[in-house]
């Protein structure tokens, strides 16, 4: 309790730990005194209140005292419009001379910034694929067509996204933008084939392709829960859009074909008339030379894909007589060393490529953020927060000197750690002047010294002085329900693990870290034989150690005027080093014992906190292993299995993955092939065949080729934009072969008689016009999110992976398709007129 005055009244704050022992208390029934006999209780003399506890670190600004106050929006508020009341409400309040309110940060800011990209994306979007539609059309009438189902398709879309209670926010933003590419889609097919057959027909094809895509998108449920939040609402804008956009095409766009009376514009010209002539003639040589050579196809595209021969292990660990015949082949000296090298080469393809070339990551800042330096400080422990305090305020003071400097944070969290944000003024953001401070910022922090400091920001390299040691690049997890058990099994744990000649030192702690605490307690190991000789406890041990070297021990309580006052006593025996501690006389009974007739005692690492994890205690080991990585993991592996035989039901011992999302990432590309599985029954049911769904399945790798060079020749990073681009691409590439396969079968059912290969060809001259439009529209459509000083973090790997895909799954449209889809001639084929 620590009394306190604020000019009106005196409170007392009062901090509780709730532990088992006080449960039900009633803290308005603590006795604070008494007066004329009576005893007078809490709730007598003061209002009892919770309150949030005061920090137990500092905050400033430009050196002066701070306190952060953080405002945080329900659920269901529109955050843009409570930030403008919330500013509203602060310029209105009067403070005191010598207070201030500063905005540290909004994030309606970012918000509206974002909002204000997306407008401008879509904008942009739907005025490229418009002239997009204008240009190759040359008809107003067609763009017309378009323009009013486009219209409305958005118009019912939102009002299905008012009854699902769809909320309106960046990602659900983001994925009207998307879908405009796969809406227009649906309408250029179905206007193209009313124009030319006067028909519906195309609608099962349409549909069909459309369910290809709503399936693929729909495994965005089975991801972890942090991404599948975040795109939920993206995804339902899409799959909603897709699904009003057939109702449109079967619906509107015949009506308004009927009603604009849009017709197909006939050449008239003889160059206009033979150019489609000869270019089926073409085609259909092409198609023949490729039946004839379908082996030949098929590996040059098994090599462009790439076989994952590079992810072979050297060798097989174990007997058996698998693991015998691999390693006396593809595990010799000689594969390893001479062949491996160029049968990867050869054999990888862009799979490889793009597995070994391409890094992984988020790109993150961009060169229009405000530039800042971040200054870290770090104390060992055993320091405390005024001398981390003293520390800050040292070089608070070599700030405030420096007249470009807007303003700087400082934050102390704790004695051992603090740090200072600077912002810059506008005039000089630009310049050099943050650099130059950066490097004095560094020059003073090398005179300062007491601690180690590290300076970072401007999008370069920074500055640490650290000199704390890893921990070690191997983790293990305990849990356990008993803290004292847990911690011994870690000792266990550490112990076989130190038995190994390449692991120099295993860290315990309660969290995992990537530096070595410095935090160490004495530890006292007691001989249990000993003591069970001389009819010794360590209980008996224990009290008598509190006897003669506690501090506060309770001893009883006595009833005076001013109230009924605690008795405590404390040892008179003074501070002593750990050999006397060792040596003390002990009275135990009649006996006069030494602690170090029964115990040893050392200095170890210990968890400074207590953690718990679902209400188990948790203990992290930190090794590092000298030696090969892969040998590491398996000995660990090896270890831990035997140990956790060792373990009592409720303990375990698990192994944590260094690199981050590792198992997460493989079940990612698992789901891929639940894409490829809805695809194939959804083909099947429209082609009622299991053959032709293989050939549409096949072009799907085709379009991953364009993703593996896209990342790998422009030298992009991976990340969760990249395996949605996967994700898109199963889903919408197959669109093409869909409606040209679903030609084919309705020719082929009217004109059985004629030969396949003339029947595909003419299949693929009447529905290339409509795949090509429908592959370069959604390209262009991706292009405003390419548009940015720098690259965007999700948009643009999603964007760049999707435009590479699409343009080089045309080849397997062209080449791959009609090798999957007809059959190899026993005869040589007529020539076609």
């Amino acid at each position: 309790a620590r009394p306190a005055d604020d000019g009106n009244n005196t409170w007392i704050r009062v901090a509780l730990v709730p532990e088992a022992d006080m449960e039900g208390l009633d803290i308005s029934k603590i006795v604070v005194g008494s007066h004329n006999g009576e005893i007078i209780t809490l709730d007598k003399v003061a209002t009892i209140r919770h309150a949030e506890a005061p920090p137990q670190s500092y905050f400033r600004i430009n050196g002066l005292n701070s306190i952060n106050l953080s405002i945080t929006a329900t659920p269901e508020a529109n955050q843009i419009d409570l930030s403008r009341s919330v500013k509203e409400c602060l310029a209105s309040l009067q403070l005191p001379r010598g207070f201030m309110l500063t905005l540290e940060y909004d994030a309606s800011d970012r918000i509206s910034e974002e909002l204000d990209k997306i407008y401008f994306r879509t904008g942009l979007t739907v005025l490229i694929l418009l002239l997009f539609v204008a240009v190759v059309t040359l008809s107003w009438r067609y763009l017309l067509i378009i323009t009013i189902s486009l219209a409305m398709n958005l118009c019912v879309a939102f009002v299905i996204y008012y009854l699902l209670g769809v909320e309106i926010q960046l990602y659900s933003l983001a994925g009207i933008t998307i879908s405009l590419n796969l809406i227009i889609d649906n309408l250029i097919v179905m206007t193209e084939h009313i124009t030319r057959r006067h028909n519906l027909r195309a609608f099962s094809a349409i549909l069909a392709a459309t369910l290809t895509t709503v399936g693929a998108l729909s495994v965005v449920f089975f991801l972890d829960e942090r991404t599948m939040l975040s795109l939920k609402d993206f995804v339902v804008v899409v799959i909603v859009n897709l699904g009003v956009s057939l109702l449109v095409a079967l619906f509107l766009v015949p009506a308004l074909v009927e009603r604009i009376r849009l017709k197909r514009r006939v050449r008239t010209h003889s160059r206009f008339r033979r150019l489609p002539v000869a270019t089926s003639r073409a085609y259909a040589a092409t198609v023949r030379f490729l039946l004839r050579h379908k082996a030949i196809v098929a590996i040059v595209f098994i090599l462009a894909f790439g076989l994952p021969v590079f992810m072979l292990p050297d060798k097989i660990e174990g007997e058996g007589k698998w693991a015998e015949l691999y390693n006396k082949t593809l595990g010799t000296k000689f594969y390893q060393k001479d062949m491996k090298p160029w049968v990867d080469r050869c054999l990888g393809g862009t799979l490889r490529l793009f597995a070994e070339k391409v890094s992984s990551g988020d790109y993150w800042g961009r060169s229009n953020d405000e530039p800042t330096v971040y200054i870290n400080a770090n104390l060992p422990n055993g320091a405390t927060l005024s001398q981390m305090n003293e520390l800050m305020k040292k070089m608070e003071v070599f700030l405030a000197k420096e007249e470009g400097i807007r303003q700087f944070h400082t934050s102390i969290y704790s004695p051992n750690r603090g740090s200072i944000t600077v912002y810059f003024k506008p005039d000089v953001q630009r310049t050099g002047y943050p650099y130059r401070l950066k490097s004095k910022t560094v020059q003073k922090a090398l005179t300062l010294g007491g601690g180690s400091w590290g300076v970072y920001g401007l999008e370069d390299m920074g500055f640490n002085n650290d000199v704390r040691e890893n921990t070690g690049s191997y983790r293990v997890k305990l849990l356990g329900y008993n803290y004292d058990d847990l911690y011994s099994y870690a000792r266990t744990l550490s112990d076989t693990l130190l038995t190994h000649k390449r692991i120099k030192e295993v860290t315990i702690n309660s969290e995992f870290s990537y530096w070595k605490d410095d935090y160490t307690e004495f530890y006292l190991d007691f001989d249990k034989e000993k003591l069970a000789l001389d009819s010794i406890t360590t209980s008996d041990l224990y009290q008598a150690m509190t006897r003669e070297m506690g501090r506060g021990l309770h001893a009883g309580a006595i009833v005076t005027p001013a109230g009924v006052e605690e008795i405590r006593v404390k040892s008179s025996s003074k501070g002593r080093d750990v050999w006397g501690f060792m040596h003390i006389p002990l009275q135990i009974g009649k006996r006069l014992v030494r602690l170090s007739d029964y115990a040893t005692i050392e200095s170890r690492q210990a968890p400074p906190d207590v953690v718990k994890e679902n209400q188990e205690y948790v203990l992290c080991l930190q090794y590092e292993y000298i030696g090969s990585a892969t040998q590491g993991q398996k000995m660990l592996e090896r270890t831990l299995k035997d140990f956790n035989k060792y373990l009592p039901l409720g303990y375990s011992a698990t192994k944590e993955d260094y690199s981050w999302g590792r198992e997460d990432t493989k079940q990612r590309y698992l789901l891929l092939l639940l894409i490829v599985v809805i695809i194939f029954f959804i083909s099947s049911i429209l082609f009622n065949s299991l053959r032709q769904p293989l050939a549409i399945i096949f072009v799907i790798p085709v379009s991953f080729i364009g993703v593996f060079l896209t990342f790998y020749l422009f030298n992009l990073k991976f990340d969760q934009g990249g395996f949605a681009a996967f994700i898109l691409l199963c889903g919408v590439t197959v669109n093409a072969a869909i409606y040209i396969i679903n030609e084919y079968n309705s020719l082929h059912t009217r004109k059985a008689s004629k030969v396949s290969v003339r029947l595909y060809v003419k299949a693929f001259r009447v529905k290339i016009t409509a795949v090509l439009l429908t592959v370069l529209s959604t390209v262009l459509g991706f292009i405003p999110f390419l548009i940015g000083e720098t690259h965007e973090s999700f948009w643009f790997p999603l964007a760049a992976g999707t435009m590479g895909g699409l343009i080089l799954s045309l080849t397997g449209i062209f080449f791959l398709l009609p090798i999957m889809v007809l059959k190899k001639p026993k005869r040589p084929l007529p020539k076609s007129k």
